[in-house]
């Protein structure tokens, strides 16, 4: 396997380099064992997105970050502040210094410094992007720290770090991340096709918009919705909307499940085909009350962020069976309960039987879908857009 072969040859050539780094930073050689393991083994995770012109320094940022995170795990492994270093190292008898304990005395970030400046041998310039500071801190840092290098690596034991091992464990956590993505995307599927049944049970007639009530005083949300979204939202330049008549709907126009009992229970949608000079795409909107639970979210195919007092989920993953298809679903959790859920494609194609939903085995028409994530926050994210 290419995988396994590429990195098993960078495990080889680079292990005993990262162990000594690692010893630099932390000061004990059983713990740098376990800093290179941990650092090789999210490596290994993130391969096939690793860069091969910049696997060194991506190496070392890894490392870096695993073993200062390692030191913050509880209070009996954190550093020792200390006023001041020693100016230089001393090897005579009378005034042993032991360098070790001198390494130890810095706390993670200046080691850090100390390790990728005179270890690494990297510039001031390179260590402060790496550790994201000032060139000015670095220089401060890497001062205090520089005779703590000298003839640290005397007697340096038998290394205890196996290619074999890394990637079978290696293999094991990439299994494990895959199988929760999996049974995410598992879980929104059935989700689907929860809905599906569902929906398929009811009679499907979009609400015109025409009027914000009707004749007995009845609010028209669906109609409110409408006019509210196209009020407050504009597509971008050179995006135009069309409606969808397979499943009998308006572009931009807000539905019901049943136009004739619009409850609380039902969820509230609108849907449109969006085209552009790079072809055609789908959006689709759903509002509902569903419970406000992120779920499993794990990076690369799903981040969270905040907007407004308004929790974000973005998600984005290949469909089974159809690799080159795109969906990005935006959940927004509303603080009065609501959740809108935003979803864009680079298919244009709708469920026969769940109005509003993608169809994720549609024919792909374009690389990526018409609106990006950052369209689709402002769409989940606008006033009023809620139950």
């Amino acid at each position: 396997m290419d995988r396994d072969r590429e990195f098993g040859e960078f495990v080889d050539a680079r292990a005993l380099v990262m162990r000594r780094t690692a010893y630099l930073l932390c000061g004990d050689w059983h713990r740098a064992e376990d800093i290179v393991q941990q650092s090789l083994i999210k490596m290994y995770v993130a391969w096939a997105r690793v860069r091969k012109d910049s696997v060194d320094a991506y190496a070392r940022k890894v490392l870096v970050r695993t073993a200062i995170d390692e030191t913050r795990r509880g209070f009996f492994q954190r550093e020792r502040i200390v006023d001041a270093v020693p100016e230089s190292a001393v090897t005579d008898a009378a005034s042993d210094v032991d360098l070790r304990r001198a390494l130890d005395a810095l706390p993670p970030g200046q080691r850090a410094v100390v390790v990728l400046r005179y270890w690494e041998d990297l510039s001031i310039t390179e260590t402060a992007r790496i550790l994201g500071r000032t060139e000015g801190t670095v220089k401060s840092q890497a001062a205090k720290g520089l005779a703590a290098l000298r003839d640290l690596l005397e007697n340096e034991p038998v290394s205890r770090i196996y290619t074999s091992e890394v990637i079978r464990r290696g293999k094991t956590k990439l299994v494990r991340r895959r199988t929760a993505i999996a049974g995410a995307m598992v879980f929104t599927l059935l989700a689907g096709v929860g809905v599906t049944g569902y929906l398929a049970a009811t009679p499907h007639k979009a609400s015109a918009p025409a009027t914000s009530q009707d004749a007995g005083g009845v609010v028209d949300r669906s109609a409110e919705l409408t006019k509210m979204l196209r009020r407050q939202y504009a597509l971008p330049a050179g995006v135009t909307a069309e409606d969808v008549p397979e499943i009998n709907a308006q572009a931009f126009v807000f539905f019901t499940r049943d136009a004739t009992t619009n409850t609380p229970d039902g969820f509230l949608r609108a849907v449109a085909r969006l085209r552009d000079a790079q072809g055609v795409g789908g959006v689709t909107i759903k509002i509902d009350r569903t419970s406000q639970n992120f779920g499993l979210c794990e990076a690369p195919v799903c981040r969270t962020e905040e907007r407004d007092g308004i929790k974000l989920r973005i998600t984005q993953f290949p469909i089974p069976g159809n690799p080159a298809a795109q969906l990005v679903y935006v959940t927004a959790f509303r603080l009065d309960g609501s959740t809108v859920t935003v979803t864009g494609d680079n298919l244009g194609s709708f469920s026969d039987d769940v109005r509003g939903e993608p169809n994720p085995g549609g024919t792909v028409q374009r690389s990526a879908p018409v609106l990006d994530a950052e369209e689709l926050i402002k769409i989940a994210t606008l006033p009023g857009l809620t139950f």
